[in-house]
């Protein structure tokens, strides 16, 4: 955010499920929901021009978390970011996002070697092993609570990329995604392209519970406005080729043209399936769309 590089571990994450932090100068909640998978970047500073910061309440809807705000107690639900109990409610209050991706700590560093990161050293005594909170929920395909709603277009625990553009959501299957590298798209009116040509992180870690487990954390997927440009994977996963055959470089504000153009960044995050669904089931799906066979 404004140039200044930010790290959280999913180790800590698993643990807290939620950072307060001033990255580029803007007041940011990290919200990470372990059972619907979403780790999501908030403005602290409310449509309503409060800054808010948040802590985890403990209390989940339809397996999302619900977090709350410090100044009010209000509950807030993680995935629209939209006051759900408290005086907030009905008060046309709502959280903008901000960028957030999901990569490997060596794909990170090597793309922004002056990052800070978040130590280990919390002051709290905990277990900070990859996998250790929730590792063998993560390697199962099984939910921890029952499912409120289903869909059959994809698995309960499939993971998509999920965008919300002009009221419009829509949900990007990561195996897809991740087999077609760069994929470009229209949601509303506004043309977009997701870069997703890193591939899957994979985690192998210790559970307290199921012991050594590797799972599937996700994947490093951006979203950028490309305006009229069409963009396709190039040899270098840290660029996208326009029609024109000419090298667009991927960084966190957007993707850079090389006369200087900018395809300004569309934030989104991960999710699972059946947790998005929860709370968007008008949602669209890449590859079902209407129309499509």
């Amino acid at each position: 955010i404004n140039g200044d590089a930010r790290a959280y571990p999913l180790r800590i994450m698993d643990w807290h499920e939620m950072a307060n932090d001033v990255v580029g100068g803007v007041p940011m909640s990290l919200a990470y929901c372990t059972l619907c998978g979403a780790g999501i970047a908030f403005d602290g500073r409310a449509s309503n021009e409060e800054i808010y910061d948040f802590g985890s309440s403990g209390f989940l809807y339809r397996s999302n978390k619900l977090m709350y705000d410090r100044q009010t107690r209000t509950l807030w639900n993680q995935l629209t970011g939209e006051p759900v109990l408290g005086e907030l409610v009905g008060q046309n209050v709502e959280l903008s996002l901000l960028p957030v991706v999901l990569t490997s700590w060596g794909d990170w560093l090597a793309q922004h070697p002056d990052t800070q990161v978040l130590d280990l050293d919390t002051g709290y005594q905990r277990f900070y092993r990859p996998g250790a909170a929730y590792g063998g929920y993560f390697s199962s395909s099984s939910t921890m609570f029952p499912v409120w709603q289903r869909s059959g277009l994809l698995d309960t625990k499939d993971r998509i990329y999920a965008l919300r553009i002009d009221g419009t959501p829509k949900a990007y299957p990561l195996d897809r995604l991740v087999l077609e590298g760069v994929v470009n798209d229209q949601i509303g009116g506004t043309n977009i392209v997701l870069v997703a040509n890193r591939g899957r992180v994979t985690v192998s870690g210790e559970s307290l519970r199921q012991g050594k487990v590797t799972y599937d954390a996700g994947g490093e997927v951006r979203a950028f406005d490309r305006g009229d440009e069409l963009f396709s994977a190039g040899d270098d996963p840290g660029v996208v080729i326009d029609a024109r055959g000419a090298e667009w470089k991927v960084t966190e504000g957007g993707l850079l043209g090389p006369k200087g153009e900018i395809a300004p960044r569309v934030n989104g995050h991960l999710a699972y399936w059946f947790g998005w669904f929860a709370f968007f089931p008008n949602t669209l799906v890449y590859g079902n769309e209407p129309g499509e066979g």
